[in-house]
C-alpha cells in the first residue's frame, strides 16, 4: 500500500521522521485516524496515529488513558509521544506484535476460545478499575441526549427493520444517565484483540475511549464477538464477574445490545449497502438471541458458569 501525496507532505515535515528508517500505512478498521507502522533507525517499532486537530481533546484524553492503563498486567501499546503538528494531532505508541484474534480463533478448540475469553474479561475488568481523573465524569453528561439523537436518526432511516417498534420502545425506556461510571475502552471486541506469540491477549485500539456505564463495554461483544465465538464471550463474562453476573446485568446488556443494533445500522449507512446489510443481519441476530430484547433474561447463547 502506498502513502498518498497529502500524507507524504505532512510526514516530511514531521520532526521525528529524521530518525525513521521505514514507514508503511496501516489500512483496515473503521476509525477516522490515519495509522502508520514505523521502524526507527535505532530499532524501535512504532505505531503512529494521526487525526485532525479538531480531535485534539479526545486524542489527548485517549493518550492519557493509555498511560494510566500501563500497569494493568496485559499486553497493550505503550505510549511514546502525543502532540500537535501542522494541523494534525498525533500519537506515537509502541507496536504490538501478534496475530488478529479473529483469524486465530478459526478452528481453535472451544476450551481454548473460552480461556482466551476469560483473559479478555479480566483485562476489561482491569480497564474499568482505573480511577477517573477529576473532571472526567462530566464527559458522560451528554450521553443521554446523544443516544436520543441516535434513536431519532434510526427512526428516520430508510433501513429500519420490520417490526422494530418493541425494540425502539425498549431502548427509549432505558435511556438514562450512566449508573456505573468508568473509563471505557469503547470498542472492546474480538476484532480489537491480538494473540501474541506467548499466547497472551493484547488489547488494541483505544481510539473510542470514553466515560460511561462500565457495562456498555459489552455492547460490541454482541455485535462483533458473538458471531465468531460464543465460547469466548461466555468466558469473558464469567471472568469479568468471577462467575455468573448479577441479574441486573442482563437487563443492562439487553439494552446495550438493542441500542447497539440500531446504532450500527445508522453507522453502516455511510459505508454502503453491504455494510448496512451486515448490520441488519446483526440486528436480527441480537433480537433472536435476546428474545426480542426481553429484559432480565440471559441471551440464548449464554451458558452459566460451572
Amino acid at each position: 500500500m502506498t502513502i498518498g501525496a497529502n500524507e507524504r507532505a505532512w510526514l516530511r515535515t514531521f520532526p521525528e521522521t529524521a530518525h525513521w528508517r521505514k514507514v508503511l500505512p496501516v489500512r483496515g478498521g473503521y476509525g477516522s485516524d490515519r495509522k502508520y507502522e514505523v521502524w526507527t533507525r535505532s530499532g524501535e517499532h512504532l505505531l503512529l496515529r494521526v487525526a485532525d486537530e479538531r480531535e485534539t481533546r479526545r486524542k489527548y484524553a485517549e493518550f492519557a488513558f493509555i498511560q494510566r492503563c500501563q500497569a494493568l498486567g496485559f499486553p497493550m501499546p505503550r505510549p511514546v509521544d502525543c502532540g500537535l503538528h501542522a494541523g494534525k494531532v498525533y500519537e506515537l505508541l509502541t507496536w504490538v506484535e501478534g496475530e488478529p484474534l479473529t483469524q486465530e480463533l478459526i478452528g481453535m478448540p472451544e476450551e481454548e476460545q473460552y480461556r482466551l475469553g476469560q483473559e479478555a474479561g479480566r483485562a476489561l475488568a482491569a480497564i474499568h478499575s482505573v480511577l477517573l481523573e477529576p473532571g472526567e465524569r462530566r464527559e458522560a453528561d451528554g450521553e443521554v441526549e446523544a443516544r436520543k439523537r441516535m434513536v431519532f436518526r434510526y427512526l428516520a432511516s430508510r433501513h429500519r427493520m420490520a417490526g422494530d417498534d418493541a425494540t425502539v420502545m425498549f431502548v427509549a425506556k432505558h435511556v438514562a444517565y450512566p449508573k456505573r461510571l468508568a473509563g471505557l475502552h469503547g470498542d472492546f471486541h474480538i476484532g480489537n484483540l491480538l494473540l501474541t506469540a506467548g499466547g497472551k491477549l493484547a488489547v488494541m485500539d483505544f481510539d473510542r475511549r470514553q466515560v460511561g456505564d462500565r457495562w456498555q463495554d459489552f455492547q460490541r461483544a454482541q455485535t462483533f464477538s458473538v458471531p465468531r465465538s460464543t465460547a469466548f464471550v461466555n468466558g469473558q463474562i464469567h471472568a469479568y464477574f468471577m462467575g455468573d453476573p448479577p441479574q441486573e446485568f442482563w437487563e443492562a446488556f439487553a439494552y446495550e445490545a438493542a441500542y447497539g443494533a440500531i446504532r450500527q445500522i445508522v453507522w453502516a449507512e455511510s459505508l454502503g449497502a453491504n455494510a448496512t446489510q451486515q448490520m441488519q443481519m446483526s440486528y436480527a441476530r441480537a433480537a433472536r438471541d435476546f428474545r426480542g430484547f426481553t429484559p432480565c433474561e440471559p441471551p440464548r447463547w449464554y451458558v452459566p458458569a460451572r
